[in-house]
């Protein structure tokens, strides 16, 4: 069985795995059944380690699985929910999963509905900056989802709590002070990340190219997202930043994520993973 067949089946297996937890994960929040979640969780856990297996297979196979938009998006997905169940091990909150696996379950059937090309390598990603540039940068990613996960819980509690009858949604979230310190861990991880995977690529490029910086349109995205975030923890610690502010600016950078992992696809970029 050639490798792309069996990573192929181990998607569709994780994506019937995620669907499990994704549809558990709102029916828990809908019910308010503990019960619910354990299956959820099952589904999750279960599918991330079939995620982790066809990651790791085709890399014992061939390479790394980030090197074309159909690896790309799958190992996105690979990442949040990476992120997502560190969350969950250090604040068991149940109802960020209801925030966080929609695109989760995006991701992995785009990935399943785009092929992926089945040819070598090119000789320019066969470095050791490709295994640092890129994982950095989508562990960096994945940790962003979860500050803008919780930044959006963060707005949907605080508007229920200025009404005078709460909604049955503001039982199913966790307080405001938990949102936004998961929203600022997260954020913290994620930057370094982000700076490792830009620094990297960077150094990449001079070995490649000759030069630090090229006026490619994802490149200069991905700055104009660093300093977003930079921005952001700037001001937490030097202004106290916090709250609703902080929360709009964290969902404001991850939507520049989305862009500049999808949308500079259509801007000529040279970025191999997001040409094909």
């Amino acid at each position: 069985m050639s490798s792309v067949l069996m990573s192929l089946i181990l998607l569709r297996i994780t994506i019937a795995l995620y669907s499990i937890g994704l549809l558990h994960s709102f029916l828990t929040i809908i019910t308010r059944k503990k019960t619910l979640f354990r299956v959820a969780l099952f589904g999750i856990c279960s599918g991330f380690l079939s995620h982790a297996w066809s990651i790791l297979y085709t890399w014992r196979e061939t390479h790394l699985p980030v090197s074309n938009l159909h690896e790309a998006l799958s190992f996105f997905a690979f990442v949040i929910v990476l992120a997502f169940l560190l969350s969950y091990a250090r604040y068991r909150l149940e109802s960020l999963s209801v925030f966080i696996f929609p695109l989760v379950f995006i991701l992995t059937l785009a990935a399943n509905l785009i092929s992926s090309p089945q040819q070598p390598l090119p000789e320019i990603l066969k470095s050791i900056w490709f295994y640092i540039h890129i994982p950095s940068t989508f562990l960096g990613y994945g940790a962003f989802f979860v500050t803008f996960a919780a930044s959006v819980m963060y707005l949907i509690q605080e508007n229920e709590l200025k009404r005078k009858r709460p909604q049955a949604f503001y039982y199913r979230l966790p307080s405001l002070e938990i949102c936004d310190e998961l929203g600022y861990r997260s954020l913290s991880i994620g930057f370094p990340l982000l700076t490792i995977g830009i620094v990297a690529g960077a150094l990449w490029a001079n070995k490649a190219w000759e030069t630090y910086w090229g006026w490619d349109p994802k490149i200069i995205w991905t700055f104009i997202t660093w300093l977003i975030y930079a921005v952001l923890i700037h001001y937490r610690l030097s202004a106290g930043l916090r709250g609703r502010r902080a929360a709009f600016m964290a969902i404001v950078g991850f939507f520049f994520v989305l862009f500049t992992f999808i949308g500079t696809r259509y801007l000529g970029t040279a970025h191999p993973y997001i040409q094909r």
